[in-house]
Formats: structure tokens, C-alpha cells, sequence
């Protein structure tokens, strides 16, 4: 029964992780902000690993995403504290060379 669970979750988190264009983890070393809908809020992590399969380094949420508050306090929290972020993204329009549109995020 434990193997049948357990294989449930892992085909079900793979089909998750499958919907994102990249999943990276770290701890966020520079936060810019600009107008709101002009990719508003970026974030970058320390290192600047390449976030969705291209060579853009930097994630964004706009204004007008559903839930912006929320994101925003949440990874200005995690930057003061310095606790490690995994942001889950997507290009922006689906182009290979798109901006890395912040979807998802957990903080550890």
C-alpha cells in the first residue's frame, strides 16, 4: 500500500514540476522595482542561475497577478531572513526567449 501511495505522489509531482518552464532554488540577493505592469516586482537569486531554460537570471510578478501583496511580502520576507526561495516560472507568452514570469513559490 505505502509503494502505491507513494507512486501516486511522485506521478502526480512530476506532472506538476511538468507545467513550469524552471525551478530554482536559493536565496534572493537583489529585488528591483519598477512601474507595475513593466515587470514591476524582480527578484534575482545569489549566483544568478539561468531560471527558465534561457539566459534570463531575473523572475518578475506585475501588479495586476492575482495575489501580487501576497508575493511580494513574502519574498521580502524571505530576502531580510535570508531563507532559501524555490521559484516556480513560466516564459512569459511561452517564447524560448520570454521573461521568467514568477507562478509559484515556497519558502524553506
Amino acid at each position: 500500500m505505502k509503494n502505491i501511495i507513494a507512486c501516486i505522489l511522485i506521478l502526480f509531482s512530476n506532472q506538476t514540476l511538468a507545467a513550469w518552464d524552471g525551478h530554482v532554488s536559493g536565496k534572493i540577493a537583489r529585488v528591483d522595482v519598477t512601474s507595475g505592469n513593466n515587470y514591476g516586482f524582480r527578484v534575482i537569486l545569489s549566483g544568478s542561475p539561468k531560471l527558465c531554460g534561457n539566459e534570463h537570471a531575473w523572475a518578475y510578478i506585475n501588479e495586476s497577478d492575482s495575489n501580487y501583496a501576497v508575493y511580494v511580502s513574502v519574498l521580502l520576507a524571505a530576502k531580510a531572513a535570508s531563507q532559501t526561495v524555490t521559484l516556480y516560472v513560466t516564459r512569459k507568452g511561452g517564447a524560448a526567449n520570454g521573461y521568467c514570469h514568477i507562478g509559484y513559490i515556497a519558502v524553506t
